[in-house]
């Protein structure tokens, strides 16, 4: 029988579906209905019931198993009603039917007599309602029941394939990651391990499943691993990165970067699943590019140290060079002042280069660790004051240099011969790179158990670019001109405030000045704060 739409309902028909339309709002919807029913009336009083609630109805009507079976297979379907007894097909086949061909559509009998154990032997083989002929005021509420259960059922189906997709994918990534994925008990047992273990690490997963992970890291490893893994345990919310020594099957050992996170299965069984990476040829790259980089800054240190000798002690020593020779071709006949002019530019050079060597020296030292730190308690209202006065009169400049302080007196444990290196300077720069006739403004405060020295200059400030590099040896701004200096100033200040444990900020700019403040704490030992050396 061919596909049918439904018949437009006789003038009773329709003006009961006028009625209700005052009082209950048509569904309006699309369904296919597969009528299994050898009446051709009673079909039409089933499509004309659900055709007073609202449907827009197709169906098709069949009364044997191969016209159901061509209709299954033709057209897709909402919903079958089958009527129990058929001359040759009843609904039982018909269910049957509809289950070898693994169709989960609505099947609801409906039956002109129907015994109720009959009855509850078709919901038991997979009907899901029945009704009456005589009483098909049910027919609808069933419908729309069934219908709903049947796309809750197709949903949890497209749900439960969309896991087991998802579960697939997920388990071919594993299978395929380069990364190994273990998952450990809570007693640190391996339970489980991705294929990958093998391409990485030579083992075969099943060799590790049983066996404790800590077994396989490294001994001076295995105390951060377990307290790695301890973490993870006692914080399940958050995720534990450590890097750790593997044994490799070969007997070497593989450098692993690994995150952990602990998952509580639904039954309350603990388990700690981990990514590990091999970062061994990275960290070596890592290390090499270390290497070089290092290689070329000492190199680029080496090239400033022979520039900058060449250039500061070029300069002294033809002073002290020319100054000799002109005391020995005049001595006779020179006036005593003018030997005693060639001496005095003689000593000044000469200790010029002093200074230098000094320089070079303590950052030497520096740099190995064996530069002395001996702190001893100072009185430092009357040590800067000192300090400003001695800059000022050796200075030969024009500057001011002025001197605040609230405190009357600061008593602090510090190593004075460090922390005049970290003011001289300071001012000097200040001096050296400032106008004439310019003020430097140079502060001390006490805050809390801190110290902060403060000194401010108006002068040709620091080119953003030069700052990254300004505390390295021998770097000079790129704005200094052919102002002297040898780019150890800063260096000395900066490996000074760190041996006392300090700070040291700079803020600056382009020929607006600049200010260096140092913030060291009141009380330095050899030992550090919590334990006092000497008398401090």
């Amino acid at each position: 029988m061919e596909l049918e739409s439904a018949p437009a309902p006789d003038p009773a028909i329709a003006a009961t579906s006028v009625s209700m339309a005052d009082t209950t709002e048509a569904t309006h919807r699309a369904l296919a209905v597969l009528v299994v029913e050898d009446s051709e009336d009673d079909t039409l009083l089933i499509v004309r019931e659900l055709q007073r609630r609202g449907y827009i109805l197709t169906y098709r009507r069949v009364d044997n198993r191969d016209e159901m079976s061509a209709a299954l297979e033709s057209h897709p379907w909402h919903l079958i009603i089958a009527d129990y007894n058929l001359p040759h097909f009843n609904a039982l086949d018909a269910l049957k039917l509809l289950q070898d061909k693994q169709l989960d559509l609505p099947f609801i009998i409906v039956s002109g007599s129907i015994g109720e154990d009959t009855a509850v032997a078709a919901m038991k083989a997979g009907a899901h309602d029945y009704l009456m002929k005589d009483n098909l005021t049910r027919l609808v509420p069933a419908v729309e029941r069934e219908l709903r259960e049947a796309q809750e059922r197709q949903k949890r189906r497209e749900a439960e394939q969309a896991l087991r997709d998802s579960e697939r994918r997920f388990r071919s990534l594993i299978e395929n990651a380069l990364d190994i994925i273990t998952v450990l008990d809570e007693a640190g047992t391996i339970t489980y391990v991705s294929p990958s273990i093998a391409r990485v690490l030579g083992y075969a997963p099943e060799t590790l499943i049983g066996n404790v992970e800590f077994d396989y890291v490294h001994p001076d490893d295995v105390e951060k691993m377990i307290l790695a893994f301890q973490q993870t345990i006692q914080n399940p919310d958050q995720t534990i990165s450590v890097e750790f020594r593997f044994r490799h099957q070969d007997g070497s050992w593989r450098l692993l970067e690994a995150i952990g996170k602990h998952f509580v299965e639904p039954d309350g069984k603990g388990n700690l699943v981990i990514n590990s990476r091999d970062i061994t040829d990275r960290k070596q790259a890592e290390e090499t590019r270390k290497a070089l980089q290092k290689e070329k800054e000492l190199n680029d240190l080496k090239s400033r140290f022979v520039s900058m000798v060449s250039h500061e002690f070029r300069t002294p020593l033809s002073v002290v060079v020319l100054s000799a020779q002109l005391l020995e071709r005049f001595r006779k006949v020179a006036p005593e002042a003018k030997q005693l002019l060639y001496l005095d530019r003689i000593q000044a050079a000469a200790k010029r280069m002093t200074q230098l060597l000094d320089d070079v020296l303590f950052l030497g030292k520096t740099e190995l660790g064996k530069q002395e730190f001996k702190p001893e308690p100072m009185e430092l209202v009357q040590f800067c004051r000192e300090l400003v006065e001695e800059m000022q009169s050796t200075s030969n400049s024009d500057h001011t240099i002025t001197f605040t302080c609230s405190e009357a007196e600061i008593v602090a444990c510090m190593d004075e011969l460090l922390l005049r290196h970290i003011l001289t300077n300071l001012l000097s720069n200040a001096i050296k790179y400032s106008p004439h006739n310019k003020w430097i403004h140079f502060t001390l405060a006490l805050q809390q158990e801190r110290v902060i020295f403060q000194i401010q200059d108006e002068g040709i400030g620091i080119p953003e670019a030069d700052l990254e590099q300004l505390f390295e040896s021998f770097h000079r701004g790129s704005n200094v001109g052919k102002i002297p200096g040898t780019g150890l100033g800063l260096a000395i200040v900066y490996q000074s405030v760190q041996i006392h444990q300090g700070a040291l900020t700079v803020q600056s700019q382009v020929d607006r000045g600049t200010t260096f403040t140092v913030n060291l704490p009141l009380n330095s030992s050899r030992e550090g704060r919590e334990e006092r050396s000497g008398r401090c």
